[in-house]
């Protein structure tokens, strides 16, 4: 199971977790930019969905790689 799979399969207690600070906040931010990635991916290449989803976030490529990584391991 990856973490991305873990992290959906909390649903609401994910965001209870958050809110009492057990698991940080910038998660969430990179479950949206994950699942904007595994969108844009179906679409195109994979470099090419990292270059589109780093220009609409306002992220760096390097980051959207690191997410990428994290979340699919």
């Amino acid at each position: 199971m990856t973490r991305y799979e873990k992290i959906t399969s909390l649903n609401d207690e994910f965001l209870s977790l958050i809110q009492v600070g057990f698991i940080p906040l910038h998660l969430l931010d990179w479950k949206v930019y994950y699942e904007a990635y595994l969108q844009e991916i179906k679409k195109s290449k994979t470099s090419e969905a990292i270059n589109m989803i780093a220009a609409n976030y306002d992220v760096s490529r390097r980051q959207v790689q690191r997410i990428v990584a994290y979340m699919e391991s």
